[in-house]
């Protein structure tokens, strides 16, 4: 037996739109809210990352700008399309019929605040708040880091994006940052004359060696993810480029390991003849929420008040609640049981769909005080 929070998600997760190809979710939202007093507001911020939208702000006839609010999000994106998604109902939970993912990454949090913001408008009851959608998350969570909030005096976030089950919150991220190398040799016909080039390919293998990677302590982890070069058996390549990323909750232990990484490189590349350019960049910055914070204690005491143990978590992952704490509103990235992310062996339990719509109307209950 469905509810209409469940037939809600089953048309979402239909809705096919990964990164920055977020128009078909907009026209979804615009039709479940069609016909009601809510604001639908689009900024234009895609068009900075070449996006089909920008992030979407919904917003009740209950807000009050001339007073502090709470902004709930989710994102509009998925990280995989769900053009073929076939759901599987039972009595327990949500799946798809393992050929695909089941989109619950983010329709989950997506269908649970449409769900929850459409009541709330229907019931003609009161709360300061305002329902963001953003675009981009999986890609860059670009949505976050350029959606403005000051227009609507919002004092802290919500995000519903945590794969973990209801109960459990961020309280601390880690930060990404992303580098390129590219290793320069010097190119020269391979049968020919050989010994007239230096293989950039072999620099680059042989700087790889000593690269440290993986899980390199208890919280910090770096990859190499992408290797490419040359142009065709017969030339010496006289480029080859490596992209990888670091993660940890220091920003300062990430920079300091881009150094290391740096200077090794420049190190075999010299020695073998060639040179390297090496470039990195921010992904997304750490966040650490205090106890005594409001975000904190709002999201503790929200939880407690729905018969819930909070469990505040230190994760490894990425989420807006990285850009929006940046950027000074705090933000806390709540469980909403998404779970097996990515994978096509994603699901979700019926009773946390229901419990993190609980969630929702609590915060905005709260968001009145």
């Amino acid at each position: 037996m469905t509810t209409p929070l469940v037939d809600l998600f089953l048309e979402s997760v239909a809705v096919d739109a990964v990164s920055l190809h977020e128009a078909p979710v907009v026209r979804f939202i615009r039709e479940k809210l069609s016909g009601l007093p809510i604001r639908i507001v689009q900024d234009d911020t895609g068009q900075i990352v070449g996006g089909e939208t920008g992030n979407i702000f919904c917003i009740p006839p209950s807000f009050d700008p001339s007073r502090p609010s709470v902004a709930l999000l989710a994102h509009m994106d998925t990280p995989r399309s769900t053009a073929h998604v076939r759901p599987v109902l039972s009595d327990s939970r949500i799946t798809s019929d393992g050929t695909t993912v089941l989109g619950v990454d983010n329709r989950a949090g997506l269908s649970v605040l449409l769900h929850v913001l459409a009541g709330h408008v229907r019931r003609n009851r009161a709360g300061n708040f305002v329902v963001v959608f953003t675009f981009g998350e999986e890609e860059g969570l670009y949505g976050s880091k350029h959606v403005d909030l000051q227009p609507y005096n919002v004092k802290m976030c919500f995000v519903f994006d945590c794969s973990r089950r209801p109960g459990a919150f961020i309280q601390s991220a880690v930060g990404c940052s992303l580098y390129t190398a590219t290793f320069h040799g010097t190119s020269s016909h391979a049968g020919v004359a050989p010994e007239k080039g230096v293989n950039a390919i072999q620099i680059a293998a042989r700087a790889l060696v000593d690269v440290p990677l993986g899980r390199l302590g208890p919280t910090m982890t770096a990859n190499v993810g992408m290797i490419g070069g040359g142009e065709a058996t017969n030339i010496v390549p006289d480029t080859c480029r490596i992209d990888g990323e670091v993660r940890e909750f220091s920003q300062r232990a990430i920079d300091e390991y881009l150094a290391a990484l740096e200077a090794g490189f420049s190190g075999v590349a010299r020695t073998n003849g060639g040179t390297v350019t090496f470039q990195s960049r921010v992904d997304f910055p750490p966040f650490v929420l205090d106890p005594a914070s409001d975000v904190f204690r709002m999201i503790a005491e929200t939880l407690t008040s729905l018969g819930l143990t909070p469990e505040p978590l230190q994760y490894l992952g990425g989420s807006d609640a990285n850009m929006l704490n940046a950027k000074g509103t705090p933000a806390v990235n709540i469980g909403i049981g998404a779970q097996n992310p990515h994978g096509n062996d994603e699901f979700i339990l019926l009773e946390d769909l229901a419990k993190t719509a609980e969630i929702a109307e609590a915060l905005i209950a709260r968001s009145n005080r």
